[in-house]
């Protein structure tokens, strides 16, 4: 027998993913155990939107994520109108306010002269980029490029790693465990009880059944969940 399967997302096709657990559940003899991975996800989608909920939208920081992979690593151009952590947590997210037709793709790049003209309060780094070494990363870019270097985030300090989620596929927990350290970030007294490596260990332990956070951050440089040096 052959079952075929729609991956879905955590976004606008969440009921596709679900429904997909379902049938692997059903498949493999674990639809309780399906059934708890959605409860636990609706669950933290659901506590992240409970903590940032009444935040006029002025006081709302403007955000921008940099170095989105998508079928391999890409520069800091490449973002995600459609992040999940900031949809998650109401973060002005400017590839999808500004994005026009392309707010609802999954990928897209933006020209640089755009990303310096909306000069977003926090920048954001998926630490993926890295993978492309030497002088094509994101991050280089952002530590060597004189256009870069004029964005009041790269001036003051608002630069922040988070971990990579996606390449063809995704990994769900990543994307929650990014959610939690962006809403620390972005609103730190509405996750003032929020430990983001602490979290991150809860999602995975639920998920994948071990704490791997700290192997993963290894992975990149020790840059997940805090401030990225670019000056």
């Amino acid at each position: 027998p052959v079952v075929v399967l729609d991956a879905g997302n955590l976004g606008a096709a969440r009921d596709s993913f679900y429904a997909s657990l379902s049938i692997m559940g059903t498949v493999v003899g674990q639809a309780d155990r399906a059934e708890r991975l959605v409860a636990y996800f609706d669950a933290l989608i659901a506590d992240l939107a409970a903590r940032t909920a009444g935040i006029p939208v002025a006081e709302r920081p403007t955000a921008y994520l940099g170095g989105v992979a998508y079928k391999g690593p890409h520069g800091f151009q490449s973002t995600e109108p459609g992040y999940p952590p900031f949809a998650f947590v109401g973060a002005r997210n400017l590839a999808h306010e500004e994005g026009g037709a392309a707010r609802d793709v999954s990928n897209t790049s933006v020209a640089k002269e755009q990303i310096v003209a909306w000069d977003p309060d926090y920048l954001f780094l998926d630490l993926s980029t890295l993978q492309m070494g030497g002088e094509a990363d994101g991050l280089h870019e952002l530590r060597t490029d004189p256009a870069y270097a004029t964005l009041t985030a790269v001036r003051e300090g608002r630069v922040f790693g988070v971990l990579p989620y996606n390449w063809y596929s995704q990994n769900y927990e990543s994307i929650l465990a990014n959610a939690y350290f962006i809403g620390k970030t972005l609103y730190p007294n509405r996750f003032a009880d929020i430990d983001p490596a602490a979290k991150a260990d809860e999602i995975y332990s639920f998920i994948v059944g071990r704490p791997v956070f700290r192997a993963m951050n290894e992975a990149f440089g020790n840059m997940a969940f805090t401030r990225v040096p670019v000056r």
